[in-house]
């Protein structure tokens, strides 16, 4: 929902969808999304790092990952869970603040698990509200960083404890 310095761009972004299937179990894979630790170590593209986090996993808990770039530069996203099916559904309502700290986009991001031939597919969806013409490039290189973000789930997921 939109706040009074919040108005929406005429033109909005189609939805991405991506899905990847991770040969583990789902358990584990709806686990790297359950706290701070375990999304330290892959929500972020190829280059980045992530040096804070604040995972609350539950329905109204705080979402909030920064991403530093190979420049140093520190790119937020806050946000709260809206939905959490376990091993089945989370739904996150996120928004990304700009260097003002208006916002520059929303975005609901729904991940469903579910288990296939012994691994896990994994199929995230996110849907895209822009307010600042700043963030049309982010969105449009969302597919590449969400692809090699999940690449890094997948590094991440062989070394995870599955109890």
């Amino acid at each position: 929902m939109a706040t009074a310095n919040e108005t929406p761009l005429a033109d909005q972004p189609e939805p991405l969808m991506i899905a990847r299937t991770f040969a583990v179990p789902r358990k584990l894979v709806f686990r790297a999304w359950s706290s701070a630790e375990h999304v330290k170590q892959w929500f972020c593209p190829s280059g980045y790092s992530v040096p804070q986090a604040k995972v609350e996993f539950r329905v109204g808990g705080v979402f909030e990952v920064c991403m530093r770039s190979p420049q140093g530069q520190e790119h937020w996203t806050r946000g709260s869970f809206t939905e959490i099916v376990p091993e089945t559904r989370l739904v996150i309502d996120m928004m990304v603040p700009g260097p003002d700290a208006r916002t520059l986009f929303r975005a609901t991001t729904i991940v469903n698990f579910a288990d296939i031939a012994g691994a896990t597919r994994m199929d995230v969806t996110q849907r895209y509200t822009l307010y600042d013409p700043q963030a049309t490039p982010m969105v449009q290189g969302a597919p590449q960083g969400w692809a090699q973000t999940l690449d890094r789930l997948a590094q991440a997921l062989v070394g995870m404890p599955v109890a």
